[in-house]
């Protein structure tokens, strides 16, 4: 037990200790920080230990492994101004380990490409792509590790370049009943140059704790983040997800980012089905954002 204790606090004097980068302009590939689908988005972009989020271990490589399921999630959020992100992830947890696929797309719109006279001459579609795997496993009763592994995909008009990320999780879960504490480190990797740029990875150092509640027939889910990255401040987030009947699920969630502080959702299970619905709601102008998904369990 003594191990997991310093692993956990070696980890955590980590993410403290990690700055704020003084070429943070540096730093691309920010659609790897985006809410995987409604489930996240609701959770204040988190979700990690959500029973019912199957691409739960995009953010967190080691809880997806401690249930027992094989499903696939659709997810499209209609995001800021004319980008879409889509994701597709493929879970498939045995309770000892876990197998997962995804395939995630930024799209940015059609963008105008014009002369040096200002002449409109066509247009472009840049895009960001990231295909994941991931293999997570059971250590002993109380102790999980878990690992992804991507290939990066960015295009700009004619440019374009493939990078290598991962991520490495723990998560531990304490003799408290029904409580979970996960640590990770995402993000690691490298990009080649797009056009005369090579932009780094926002590496990230994130911390989720998680305690669930039994009331009544019912269950409720509390989750507390905190989230370094090399390139911002530290951000923390709140969020609930309350269990009705085990088909019905009602999310909220807050974190204290610049441009959006609440968000929320809803989801209900019919047959082998979940059909999920989360939002964000954005300040300074820009348009609130919301997410739509489908997960098939079989």
């Amino acid at each position: 037990m003594k191990k997991y204790i310093i692993t956990i606090i070696s980890l955590m004097i980590l993410s403290i200790a990690a700055g704020i980068n003084s070429n943070a302009g540096e730093y691309g590939y920010q659609f790897l920080n985006i809410p995987i689908n409604p489930t996240s988005l609701a959770l204040a972009g988190r979700g990690v230990h959500s029973d019912v989020n199957n691409a739960n271990w995009l953010w967190q490589p080691s809880t997806a492994t401690e249930k027992r399921s094989r499903s696939v999630n659709i997810a499209h959020h209609t995001w800021i101004g004319d980008t879409a992100y889509t994701s597709v992830v493929y879970s498939y947890a045995q309770r000892k380990s876990h197998f997962g696929l995804a395939l995630i797309n930024l799209g940015y719109g059609e963008i105008e490409k014009r002369d040096e006279t200002g002449m409109l001459i066509g247009h472009y579609s840049p895009a960001d792509l990231v295909v994941k795997g991931n293999y997570s496993l059971r250590m002993n009763p109380n102790w999980y590790l878990g690992a992804n592994l991507g290939v990066l995909y960015q295009k700009i008009d004619t440019a374009s370049s493939l990078g290598m990320v991962t991520d490495l999780g723990t998560t531990w879960l304490p003799p408290i009943q029904d409580s979970k504490i996960s640590l990770a480190v995402r993000n690691l990797g490298t990009s080649g140059k797009t056009a005369d740029e090579k932009p780094k990875l926002p590496l990230s150092f994130d911390m989720d704790v998680y305690k669930g509640i039994k009331i009544a027939e019912h269950h409720l889910g509390v989750e507390a983040s905190v989230r370094k990255a090399v390139d911002d401040d530290i951000r923390y987030s709140a969020a609930l997800e309350m269990a009705l009947w085990d088909n019905l699920y009602l999310r909220g969630g807050y974190q204290n980012a610049d441009a959006t502080a609440i968000s929320g959702g809803i989801g209900f299970q019919v047959l082998r089905i979940n059909v999920d619905y989360g939002f964000a709601a954005y300040t300074d102008g820009l348009s609130d954002v919301h997410s739509f998904g489908l997960t098939y369990h079989f």
